[in-house]
């Protein structure tokens, strides 16, 4: 299953090189080889290219399906407005799963519970287990609002 991806602008950014996506997906295909690099790359820059027109925080709670991990995302300068336009890339379910699967066995293996990845921009990403999202909201000093807590 694949989903078209949204972002704030039609421009299509690229905080990380292109060997540091491939780089991430080989990775992620060592530990969980149910995606292959190719899909895991292009998820992995459609998500960064979304994330990199948000002006806003972004917490997804759902995005890597049976894993228990979600992300918080700090852009490097929050700004509330905003304009959406189409994104020309491919999130495929199945690198979201691989994703999902591959941290949570690296965070069972080094007994961690979140993993912090810096842009060039500045952005910060916030990895975490669902079991420590209100201290890693206290942290980055933002408040949840979800009516399903």
């Amino acid at each position: 299953m694949t989903a078209h991806a949204e972002t704030l602008t039609p421009q299509r950014p690229e905080r990380f090189a292109a060997d540091e996506l491939e780089a991430a997906a080989l990775w992620v295909n060592a530990r969980c080889a149910d995606a292959s690099p190719a899909l895991l790359i292009d998820t992995f820059r459609a998500l960064d290219a979304i994330l990199a027109r948000s002006r806003g925080v972004v917490a997804l709670r759902h995005l890597m399906p049976g894993s228990g991990l979600e992300l918080l995302y700090l852009p490097p300068e929050r700004d509330a407005r905003a304009e959406l336009a189409s994104l020309p890339g491919v999130i495929h379910q199945a690198a979201l799963t691989a994703i999902g699967r591959a941290l949570r066995a690296e965070f069972i293996a080094t007994r961690r519970d979140m993993a912090e990845i810096e842009a060039d921009d500045g952005a910060r990403l916030i990895v975490h287990a669902v079991e420590v999202r209100s201290l890693v909201m206290a942290a980055a000093k933002v408040e949840l609002i979800d009516p399903d807590i």
